[in-house]
């Protein structure tokens, strides 16, 4: 939906912030280009429907904006190591020492490190920056994290699953809707029609009145958690289980 956002009643910076959000590019110093313009914001907007991969060329233009973009990876980075233990992919004891000597070894004591860090490092400074050892820490971390974790055979092994559950799951929903955009919600609907139902119908949105029943859709499945999701393909999809 990020092509309606030059609609809404929000500040070019807010919309600027929004664009350059991208956790997945790490650096060690956050400075805004105080130098863009709403036209260059625009610009940005546009380009990320065309450009492969452009989000990542983006640069925030206020320092509100470095710290979403900064605060995304220590937020997940440490998460998914908790994540990962709990379901069995890894075990603390795994993580390299030379890593959780500098940023430790539990999600509370790296997303701590990282704040201070990047707080201390950054003070009086017109950009964010963490300590050299901690930096290189944390490049060593979201690469071990890649290798033993997101592209591990247990996190993988399910993917052609939950790729084709995705498509079942759409053409669900579709042939619930029947192209409608106006569905009365009933009480002798279940909660799972009414929430897909209440996100279609809307006549005072913009966004429902002017696009595609299929692309409203498709922006449904991709805003549900994944357990919303995993709990939808054991409602409507016939065998599904990746138990």
């Amino acid at each position: 939906m990020l092509k309606d956002l030059e609609n809404l009643n929000i500040t070019v910076q807010t919309l600027d912030g929004i664009l350059a959000h991208n956790g997945e590019i790490l650096l060690n110093k956050y400075e805004p280009d105080k130098s863009k313009t709403a036209q260059d914001v625009l610009d940005d907007l546009e380009k990320v429907f065309k450009v492969k991969n452009y989000s990542k060329q983006i640069r925030p233009m206020t320092l509100e904006a470095s710290v979403v973009r900064l605060s995304d990876i220590i937020a997940y980075i440490g998460r998914d190591i908790e994540d990962a233990i709990i379901v069995g992919v890894i075990k603390r004891e795994d993580i390299p020492k030379e890593i959780t000597d500098v940023l430790g070894d539990t999600n509370a004591q790296i997303v701590n490190n990282l704040i201070m860090d990047v707080i201390i490092n950054s003070l009086e400074k017109p950009y964010l920056t963490f300590s050299k050892d901690v930096f290189d820490s944390l490049i060593k971390l979201k690469k071990w994290n890649y290798a033993n974790i997101y592209n591990s055979e247990m996190a993988t092994k399910n993917l052609n699953i939950i790729e084709k559950a995705f498509y079942n799951l759409y053409d669900t929903y579709l042939n619930k809707i029947d192209g409608r955009k106006e569905i009365e919600i009933k009480d002798s609907m279940t909660q799972s029609e009414k929430t897909l139902y209440s996100f279609v119908s809307n006549k005072s949105n913009e966004y429902k009145q002017n696009t595609d029943i299929r692309r409203i859709i498709i922006d449904y499945i991709s805003g549900q958690t994944d357990k919303f999701f995993l709990k939808e393909c054991e409602t409507y999809l016939k065998d599904f289980n990746i138990r």
